[in-house]
């Protein structure tokens, strides 16, 4: 009986946070405020966080869990190597994105809170560390399939992370403008189809 109990006050306080993060972001939101709101004294909130940030983690967590997705589906395109099936990479790739896409708009709250509200938290470069992560192993990935001759074509790392950037910034879009879930995949769809066009002309996998 006392653990449903403090399940629904921590879910209570999280609920009034997330209002609060949304409606003014991390830096701006009262830690007071939530407290009262969730009737709350600041003792008791202590007993579940232990401050703002670890609050605000609570509600971003999926995005951890999206950033180690993304490293499990990185390490697939590895795996392609000894299964001979380095030239599908594009399309696991694109598989891949579908499911991200799909893990987001389940948790689109979160997300919500880490593109938009996250300054002053571990959270405020969460695109750009995704990035960072993507360029760092595609490299290693890269590197790999032309030892083994299995990649034809060479691009300026500082031109690969440029596009990487703009192609990540573009598919958050979808949750900064707030776009219902059938009109971004629709989009994501058309992202998908330019920017393969374009590696295309750069990239060839065997």
């Amino acid at each position: 009986m006392s653990v449903q109990t403090t399940t629904e006050t921590q879910q209570r306080i999280l609920d009034i946070a997330k209002e609060e993060f949304l409606a003014h972001g991390f830096k701006d939101a009262s830690l007071r405020g939530i407290v009262k709101k969730a009737g709350f004294t600041q003792g008791a909130f202590y007993g579940y966080y232990a401050n703002k940030e670890e609050l605000f983690s609570a509600l971003a967590a999926p995005a951890d869990v999206l950033v180690d997705q993304f490293k499990a589906a990185q390490q697939e395109h590895f795996n392609l190597i000894p299964a001979g099936k380095t030239e599908t990479s594009m399309q696991l790739s694109t598989e891949y994105l579908y499911s991200f896409l799909e893990y987001v708009y389940q948790n689109f709250d979160a997300f919500k809170l880490v593109l938009c509200c996250s300054a002053g938290t571990r959270y405020e470069n969460y695109v750009n560390d995704l990035v960072d992560l993507q360029v760092s192993v595609s490299q290693k990935y890269f590197a790999q399939l032309r030892r083994k001759k299995l990649l034809q074509g060479k691009v300026n790392p500082h031109f690969y992370h440029m596009i990487t950037s703009a192609y990540f910034t573009a598919i958050f879009e979808t949750v900064v403008h707030d776009m219902p879930y059938k009109k971004a995949k629709s989009y994501v769809a058309d992202l998908v189809m330019f920017f393969n066009a374009g590696w295309k002309q750069f990239f060839t996998f065997a």
